[in-house]
């Protein structure tokens, strides 16, 4: 285990009842774990530093893998979610504005969330464990406008680890979108792969990210190929997975170019982490991540995405959690 004065768990969202316009079981507070190696929350607490007088504990044997976040619901658990629901009966969290404190098993200040009436967040950390100091950020806000500015607009999307832009391989669809039939070899034709290139070759780096609902299809500029998750969707916690290489006992189902939405498998949630994203898919909760080296040299140094170039691009799969940052994206306009 990581030791309890380096962890690095943070409050990574907060979904109160104002902010989603339904009820209080809408609510909850997400905590991720920053590190690469597990963390043992046994003990820690998630409270309420402005409004309700609440709190709620992790129970023993709470261990958030590398890379995993979890959900506290403020009463029922989502099922497709997983996470705990604090069992309150009541909203925990005022419209008005209020803190969320994240609070190891000595109660000393780990992470902390502000956000005041008009969905500002201000960011607040400890500077050591009887003072802390406070960082104004905005957060959420700024990340949603600049999100904004993304949409419908030619993107490429770098994956902020392996410094990879998200790649369409395979030929153009044909016909109108559905002819294909499916995304499987069952269905008579299977979907090309996605993967991770090095550079943008014949723009296949190119994407645009068009609103759906309250998701997002994202359509390649070159193929007009939907990015697509297959694969079963993700069971339990995020993290009880192990990781996404067959050798950590579960291998991560790929990623694909459809050239429809079957399923609602081509619809995606952006969810802001910080200066960059995390790219979700509605149907199986799998995050969109990116498999193998980080490139080397310079931007078109592997000379193409094809084993036949000298160099094949790792794929791109649909992983449980965010191991090692490997599911943090940057999107940018070009």
């Amino acid at each position: 285990m990581t030791n309890q004065q380096t962890l690095q768990i943070e409050i990574t969202n907060i979904v109160y009842k104002n902010k989603v316009k339904r009820t209080q079981s809408d609510e909850y507070v997400e905590i991720t774990n920053q590190e690469k190696t597990p963390a043992d929350v046994s003990g820690w607490q998630i409270a309420s530093g402005v409004g309700r007088n609440k709190a709620f504990t992790f129970p023993q044997g709470t261990i958030l893998a590398p890379g995993q976040s979890v959900r506290v619901y403020t009463n029922e658990v989502h099922p497709e979610s997983g996470g705990f629901s604090c069992g309150s009966g009541v909203s925990l969290w005022k419209d008005s504005g209020d803190e969320v404190r994240l609070l190891d098993a000595q109660g000393n200040l780990v992470s902390g969330l502000a956000y005041d009436s008009k969905g500002n967040f201000t960011k607040t950390t400890t500077a050591n464990e009887k003072t802390s100091a406070v960082d104004t950020v905005v957060e959420n806000q700024s990340t949603d406008a600049k999100l904004n500015e993304l949409l419908n607009k030619t993107v490429l999307i770098e994956n902020q680890e392996t410094k990879r832009y998200l790649f369409s391989v395979g030929e153009p669809i044909k016909g109108q979108r559905g002819d294909e039939g499916g995304w499987l070899a069952s269905s008579g034709f299977e979907s090309p792969k996605v993967v991770g290139a090095d550079a943008n070759y014949y723009n296949r780096a190119l994407w645009k990210i068009v609103p759906s609902g309250d998701s997002f299809l994202i359509e390649n500029q070159e193929t007009k190929r939907y990015l697509f998750s297959d694969g079963e969707p993700i069971k339990g916690q995020r993290g009880d997975e192990g990781g996404w290489l067959a050798s950590s006992g579960f291998e991560s189902p790929k990623v694909v170019g459809a050239d429809a939405n079957y399923y609602n498998r081509a619809l995606w949630k952006i969810v802001p982490s910080g200066d960059s994203f995390l790219i979700e898919n509605q149907e199986t909760k799998r995050y969109l991540f990116s498999d193998g080296e980080p490139i080397k040299g310079q931007r078109g140094d592997e000379g193409g995405w094809l084993a036949s170039s000298g160099f094949e691009s790792p794929k791109v799969v649909g992983a449980d959690a965010n191991y090692y940052n490997r599911a943090l994206w940057k999107i940018t306009t070009i």
